[in-house]
C-alpha cells in the first residue's frame, strides 16, 4: 500500500471530547531509512515496514503491513531497540480525509502532530491546512515516529 501523507505541528488543539482516541504503544525494530515496527492499536497488533518512495521525501512511503497475534507481539517486543506513546484521535476534516491528531506520553509528553493521508499526490499537493494545524513538518526529519522513538521532548523542542 502507498501511504501519502503530511504532518503538521498542532498550533491549538480543538475540543476533543466528541473524537474517536486509540492508545498506540509503537516500538523498532531497526533504525531508518526503512524501520521495521510494531505496533498495538487498541486490540490490533501488527508489523510494518515502511519503504520510502524516493529519498529525502518523507511524504510518500510504500507501506506493508503484516496482522500479528498478541503473543507474536509480545515476543517481537523483546527485540524492541526503542519506542513511544500516544494517542490518537481520528477528526473528520471534510473532503473524505481524516486528521490523526497524535498526542505523545511518556519522554514526549508536550508533543502534539496531526497527519493526514491522501489518496493522491494530486489532493496531497493542493490541501489547504486547517486554521488550528501548525507549521508543516512533513519534510523533517524529526516528524519521523522512528527518530522520535527513544527521546525526550526536551531532546527534540529545539528541532521544532
Amino acid at each position: 500500500m502507498i501511504e501519502i501523507e503530511k504532518t503538521f505541528l498542532v498550533k491549538n488543539i480543538p475540543d476533543l471530547t466528541s473524537f474517536k482516541q486509540i492508545k498506540i504503544k509503537q516500538g523498532y525494530i531497526s533504525s531508518p531509512p526503512s524501520p521495521l515496527r510494531i505496533r498495538q492499536k487498541g486490540d490490533v497488533f501488527e508489523l510494518t515496514k515502511k519503504i520510502p518512495l524516493k529519498e529525502n521525501d518523507y511524504s510518500s512511503n510504500e507501506e506493508i503491513n503484516i496482522l500479528l497475534t498478541e503473543y507474536e507481539f509480545k515476543k517481537l517486543w523483546t527485540q524492541v531497540e526503542k519506542s513511544l506513546e500516544k494517542t490518537r484521535y481520528c477528526i473528520d476534516i471534510g473532503k473524505n480525509l481524516i486528521a490523526e491528531l497524535d498526542v505523545f506520553e511518556g519522554d514526549l509528553s508536550g508533543l502534539v502532530f496531526v497527519e493526514v493521508e491522501f489518496p493522491s499526490q494530486e489532493i496531497m499537493e493542493s490541501f489547504i491546512p486547517l486554521e488550528w494545524f501548525g507549521k508543516d513538518i512533513t519534510q523533517e526529519s524529526f516528524s519521523a515516529n522512528s527518530f522520535l522513538a527513544g527521546k525526550s521532548f526536551n531532546q527534540i523542542e529545539k528541532l521544532i
